[in-house]
């Protein structure tokens, strides 16, 4: 005899994460445990929001939040990116605590746990739902991988970048890596 089973819903993900500490996401109504990120994630995630604060937020642009932050694409898909901007008309996506459609820019920060999810299964996500620009912070080889150009699902550029990344998609952001990547003492031991 055969098990019916039925695919979670948006609903299902917030009752699971009553009963779980993990960082949660539903991609096609599949359950996801994000495992914790390597030690420079924080470091850049930190950075980077000062940098995003100063240029999208207090410039009047528009919002950018980091994670945990739901982006619900549909009642089966739900992540939660490291790092979110909403600009222009984007910003009203910005409702009851979560983002309900795609942000103007999502950005990951890979981790070793990571890597490939966020670089094969988010990028391909982030596409299809219609995220216009989505930038992967790669601490390992201090680079910046933009994906953008987005036409019917899929992004149509990718390039990669070591000293400073220009988004496509709000001409006002223009970020210099090296400080970004920039170890802090307790780290320099570990590389």
């Amino acid at each position: 005899m055969s098990t019916l089973s039925r695919a979670l819903i948006y609903a299902d993900l917030e009752r699971a994460r009553e009963s779980h500490d993990e960082r949660l996401e539903l991609i096609e109504g599949e359950l996801f445990v994000t495992p914790s990120p390597a030690p420079m994630h924080q470091p850049i995630i930190l950075r980077l929001s000062r940098v995003l604060d100063e240029t999208i937020v207090e410039s009047g642009l528009g919002v950018a939040l980091p994670a945990p932050i739901d982006v619900v694409f549909s009642q089966q898909t739900v992540l939660q990116p490291d790092f979110l901007v909403l600009v222009g008309e984007r910003a009203e996506l910005f409702r009851n605590g979560t983002i309900e459609g795609p942000p103007s820019l999502v950005i990951e920060v890979l981790s070793p746990s990571t890597r490939k999810y966020d670089r094969e299964t988010k990028r391909q996500l982030y596409a299809r739902y219609g995220v216009p620009e989505y930038w992967m912070f790669d601490p390992d080889t201090r680079s910046v991988t933009i994906a953008c150009d987005l036409v019917d699902g899929r992004y149509q550029h990718e390039s990669t970048h070591h000293d400073v990344a220009n988004s496509r998609t709000i001409p006002a952001l223009s970020i210099e890596l090296p400080p970004l990547f920039a170890m802090p003492r307790r780290f320099q031991d570990e590389e």
